[in-house]
């Protein structure tokens, strides 16, 4: 697959790919002690490029020779499988439940990237994302990795994302340029200090770059 295919979604190929660079090289940088491996990415609302940006990211990560992972923790809504346009028949609540070697859930999508989909969709997603069965599927699979990016819920509609980051080494908010109201991002920045989550940055989504209405991301 051409990692271009994801990156680049409009004629400013290079601003936007060199864009995804720098998120990748400023995580790097937020890891010099080497003890982030799990990353959570989330929203506050729907429809901020979340999906789209934690698999853009994920892509690019692999240009710095890491072997990464990208799972759909997404139980309700999940979209992971769309953007590489693969099967979402089995995944991680499926693994969860057989107990079977995780190889067997996992697609590459890309040399040095891995997916492994949400699944079936459950009628107890919430219990799910706090059981220790999946947590200790996290820590298990960290050490077949450099990183784990997890694609979350927006964090204003469920709780799921807040647990999450319970158990993830890192957290990164994704807010829609002039979409995103600041009191709803806020609260979403609260509810993650609570629980002692450790935001290491947003990725600021839509900005106009140009009069054409072009779109890069940035990361601050």
């Amino acid at each position: 697959m051409d990692i271009e295919r994801y990156t680049i979604k409009n004629s400013q190929r290079s601003h936007i790919a060199e864009a995804y660079r720098k998120i990748a090289a400023n995580i790097q940088f937020s890891n010099v002690d080497g003890n982030i491996k799990t990353i959570m990415v989330t929203s506050t609302l729907a429809s901020e490029g979340k999906t789209t940006t934690i698999s853009n990211l994920a892509m690019v990560m692999t240009e710095l020779k890491k072997k990464i992972l990208l799972m759909d923790l997404d139980l309700r809504k999940p979209s992971v499988h769309k953007q590489f346009g693969i099967t979402n028949g089995a995944g991680i609540t499926d693994l969860l439940i057989t107990k079977d070697d995780y190889k067997n859930y996992i697609t590459e999508v890309y040399h040095g990237l891995d997916v492994i989909t949400s699944g079936k969709i459950p009628s107890n997603p919430a219990e799910i994302i706090n059981s220790n069965a999946i947590k200790d599927e996290i820590k298990k699979l960290t050490s077949h990795y450099d990183y784990i990016f997890m694609d979350t819920p927006p964090i204003a509609l469920v709780s799921d994302p807040v647990t999450i980051s319970t158990y993830s080494d890192a957290v990164i908010l994704t807010v829609a340029y002039s979409e995103t109201e600041k009191e709803a991002a806020q609260k979403s920045i609260n509810s993650l200090r609570q629980v002692n989550a450790n935001i290491i940055g947003t990725i600021l989504n839509k900005i106009p770059l140009t009069k054409n209405n072009k779109y890069y991301y940035s990361y601050y």
